[in-house]
């Protein structure tokens, strides 16, 4: 309850409790406290007030210091519905709405109910998300280097910035992007991210999984319906590590997040190429193997997170066919997603490139992007690219009908993709930034948007564990 000065010039407890909030709320919060006090007009008709035209500053500064000395007893936030003040806070990040539950009992439970959440959610801008990982250089005439996991954040309007987020850890391997929540791949766990709110999850990975290990045989995704997120796991098998078909698995571990252990589910044919992109759409995981049965040698399998069901889809017909044989390939394969679709990416087949390596792909001659819709294959786009060489991270690089592109001197470019067939100039490339001295070749990209969604409901799961501690260096003995 907030109160006006007495006659003896003193404030109230309420008013003094509810100014000490205001104190710490930044200029988001406090617009919206002083929109829901007194401005429901604004909120029907902002326009017609001519609210825009308002200087924010004025407005707050007034706000706070005739806050306490201006309302009646009665609490000023009643005055509206609460459809308008849940409106009003659906349109502020979630680190305004962070400090702003701290305001009042109605703000609280508003704010963390699941509802709001997941509207809230729904509503935020996705980003791209540029991560790098931790970069390594060893020199004969130099020591070696070492340089942290890096991320940058490409907003809507394609404004890059760095990401000094405390939730990654240097040697952090991220792997997956799903809802606002980030998985990263570590030594000895995995780590279940949410940076808007800066909580975190360290999982055990599944029993005697620590060899032969590599941060993209795991995936991450969540089922719509069920609202249930799960792990998975492509659980490879050890007799073909030197085989030439390193990812060769006919088994998947999926882990449920809040569940006490990992579940094995065997699949119905073996698959592999999970290293060429896993895409998470619509409650459904999809990922690439081979079929010696298409004329292509290549095949879509999808994994249902509701019904843990597996599915085979076949490729579109391809305008330029491959031999039969998928030792030789004349095609490179991809996977990706585009505007909430899952995406296969046919270009041609660098040599040079390592097939069993996850570096990013090439763009050299003819690249077609093929989308599914309602079980049906059609061609999105056609980029025919210069000689000049461009590369695109893997798997998300395609966002609000533009490109990123990145060359060897890793400098990174966006191209505006008009209309179905695009020709790549160099002229009308727009330069976003510089990535240093980190490998061009090992970008990963992921969609990207905050989320209220709490990580604490699956703190009592029984593959939770604690941050891992960092040994203490060895003392050499005499």
């Amino acid at each position: 309850m907030l109160g006006r000065p007495g006659r003896d010039g003193r404030i109230s407890p309420g008013a003094a409790t509810t100014a000490r909030a205001l104190a710490g709320v930044g200029k988001e919060e406090l617009r919206a406290h002083w929109l829901t006090a007194h401005a429901a007009p604004l909120v029907a008709s902002p326009a017609k007030a001519g609210f825009p035209c308002l200087c924010w500053w004025n407005v707050l500064a007034m706000e706070i210091e005739e806050h306490t000395a201006s309302l009646s007893g009665e609490n000023p936030i009643t005055r509206l519905p609460p459809d308008i003040i849940e409106g009003i806070l659906l349109r502020l990040p979630v680190s305004s709405l962070l400090r702003l539950r701290r305001v009042c009992k109605q703000w609280w439970n508003m704010i963390s109910v699941p509802r709001f959440i997941k509207e809230h959610a729904y509503r935020a801008p996705k980003h791209l998300l540029l991560y790098l990982p931790k970069l390594s250089i060893s020199a004969s005439l130099h020591p070696k280097i070492a340089k942290p996991c890096h991320a940058t954040v490409i907003d809507e309007k394609w404004s890059p910035s760095t990401w000094a987020a405390s939730h990654m850890d240097p040697d952090d391997h991220l792997f997956a992007s799903c809802n606002g929540l980030l998985c990263f791949y570590k030594t000895y766990t995995l780590k279940i991210s949410n940076p808007a709110t800066g909580q975190c999850l360290h999982l055990l990975k599944p029993d005697g999984i620590l060899l032969h290990d590599f941060h993209y045989l795991y995936s991450f995704g969540f089922h719509p319906i069920t609202g249930e997120y799960k792990l998975v796991h492509f659980l490879r098998e050890p007799q073909r590590y030197k085989s030439g078909q390193p990812f060769h698995f006919d088994i998947i571990q999926v882990y449920t997040l809040g569940e006490d252990k990992w579940r094995a589910i065997k699949a119905p044919i073996p698959c592999c190429m999970v290293h060429l992109g896993v895409v998470n759409v619509d409650g459904e995981m999809y990922w690439l193997t081979e079929d010696e049965g298409t004329s292509c040698g290549m095949a879509v399998v999808s994994f249902d997170l509701r019904e843990e069901m597996f599915a085979l889809i076949q490729l579109p017909a391809l305008e330029v066919k491959e031999t039969a044989s998928c030792a030789t390939p004349k095609v490179a394969y991809y996977m990706t997603e585009i505007d909430d679709k899952v995406c296969v990416v046919t270009m041609s087949y660098q040599s040079h490139a390592p097939r069993w390596r996850r570096y990013n792909a090439e763009l050299s001659g003819r690249t077609d992007i093929w989308a599914l819709e309602s079980d049906k294959w059609f061609l999105k786009y056609s980029i025919q690219s210069p000689s000049l060489s461009r590369y695109v991270p893997q798997p998300c690089f395609i966002h609000r009908e533009k490109i990123i592109l990145q060359d060897r001197d890793s400098n990174v470019w966006y191209h505006d993709l008009r209309g179905k067939t695009v020709q790549i100039e160099h002229g009308e490339e727009v330069k976003l930034l510089h990535l240093g001295d980190y490998r061009f070749y090992e970008t990963q990209s992921y969609f990207y948007k905050e989320t209220l969604a709490p990580l604490s409901i699956y703190a009592r799961a029984a593959i939770v564990r604690a941050p891992p501690v960092p040994l203490a260096p060895s003392v050499a003995s005499n």
